[in-house]
């Protein structure tokens, strides 16, 4: 299925500042789709880009973590692009994907890993489920900065998830990714809990 957007090509932008910054953020996924179609206001391209350099800046976030939480984003959205695409400078060991896709498997994962997936979980799906227990459990793991942190990011997450859905990116023909993707995606596996 073709996306809703064609990713604008960094050729077509007159600003040569933005132009670099758009392909060196399609090196982020392999893919141009998701940025391309960001391009298409090129201001707030730049700004993206500048707030997701900013993370992670806790000591108690890692890169790989943080990619677990969009990757169960993308789960819990069925967003068949983000549960495609990987971030490429991020090593994710597959039986963590495993763990996070449909149900979670809190034995496969550090407490870390299970809170910041199961949070990404709840705030796709139904933030009002978080409870102040649980609230309590992420600061405890994180610290509070930390914590604030992972909302922050996951929240954004979820944010341009839906974005995504809207335009059911697909990948493009130059990426390493199957493309002709399938909105609503599907893993295949069990999202009941």
């Amino acid at each position: 299925m073709p996306s809703r957007v064609d990713p604008v090509d960094p050729d077509q932008l007159s600003d040569d500042d933005v132009a670099t910054r758009l392909r060196e953020a399609t090196a982020v996924y392999d893919d141009a789709a998701y940025f391309g179609a960001i391009a298409h206001q090129p201001t707030h391209l730049n700004n993206l880009l500048t707030l997701f350099e900013e993370f992670p800046r806790s000591d108690a976030l890692t890169n790989e973590l943080l990619e677990l939480v969009r990757l169960k984003v993308a789960d819990t959205n069925q967003c068949a692009y983000c549960a495609t695409v990987r971030t490429s400078s991020v090593d994710v060991v597959e039986a963590k994907e495993t763990a996070i896709f449909g149900q979670i498997d809190e034995d496969q994962l550090t407490e870390r890993e299970y809170l910041a997936v199961a949070l990404a979980e709840h705030l796709s799906d139904n933030p009002h489920r978080i409870t102040d227990e649980f609230i309590e459990r992420l600061k405890h793991a994180f610290g509070e900065a930390g914590f604030i942190e992972l909302l922050l990011f996951t929240s954004l997450e979820v944010g341009l998830d839906r974005f995504t859905i809207a335009l059911e990116l697909d990948t493009t023909e130059e990426s390493p990714y199957p493309s002709g993707l399938s909105y609503p995606f599907d893993s295949g596996q069990d999202s009941d809990q």
